[in-house]
């Protein structure tokens, strides 16, 4: 009897048990899907912050690139022979008005007189440093540069004056970084009153804005 009577009372026996546990299994899989989720965001919460370190650096490191460019401007000291189209000591302003191109405007002591230049250079190369073809105009205000006994024939104003105009033709090197200049060039000198070509070397060493 007793068998008989456990068979029939076994599916009440679990019967309530069951009822209760459905709900408990439910809420555990609602308590993982909360779980699932609120690791989903917290992952994200972790990410966006490395996201956005990670754009800061890109972008300091671009930074980093705009700062090695060479400088637009550079004032430069510089120092050359007679025929140096900044004179013997003086100085000039260099303008970057495109990736390789220069203008430059200077002045300094032609001894005597007030030597003033001014020059286009176009630059070869990247990175800061270049080759460059030079063409320049001087003059000296009290010196007439390149007279020779032979010049009257020549040009006989020119001869008489006491001042001169000459151009200049080179080839050089320079450094250009975002802050510094080094620069070298030397160059043919053509004047009004000789047919002899004369040479000029000058060079100087720049700050750059």
């Amino acid at each position: 009897m007793r068998p008989v009577m456990s068979r029939l009372l076994y599916p009440l026996s679990y019967g309530p048990a069951t009822a209760h546990t459905l709900p408990r299994a439910v809420a555990y899989a609602h308590i993982g899907g909360d779980t699932a989720r609120v690791r989903t965001l917290a992952l994200v919460i972790v990410l966006v912050p490395s996201l956005a370190l990670a754009d800061e650096i890109d972008l300091s490191r671009g930074s980093r690139r705009d700062r090695g460019e060479p400088a637009k401007i550079i004032v430069r000291a510089e120092a050359g022979n007679e025929f140096a189209p900044y004179g013997y000591a003086g100085g000039c302003v260099s303008w970057l008005i495109d990736p390789h191109d220069e203008l430059e405007v200077g002045a300094g002591g032609g001894f005597p007189g007030l030597q003033l230049g001014f020059a286009l250079r176009r630059l070869f190369g990247e990175g800061g440093q270049y080759f460059l073809a030079e063409l320049f105009l001087a003059g000296n205000t009290r010196v007439n540069r390149g007279l020779e006994r032979g010049s009257a024939q020549i040009n006989a104003e020119a001869a008489g004056a006491n001042s001169s105009l000459w151009t200049g033709l080179g080839l050089g090197f320079e450094q250009r970084t975002d802050f510094f200049s080094v620069s070298v060039a030397t160059n043919i000198i053509f004047t009004s009153t000789s047919l002899t070509p004369h040479w000029a070397i000058h060079g100087g060493v720049g700050v750059g804005f």
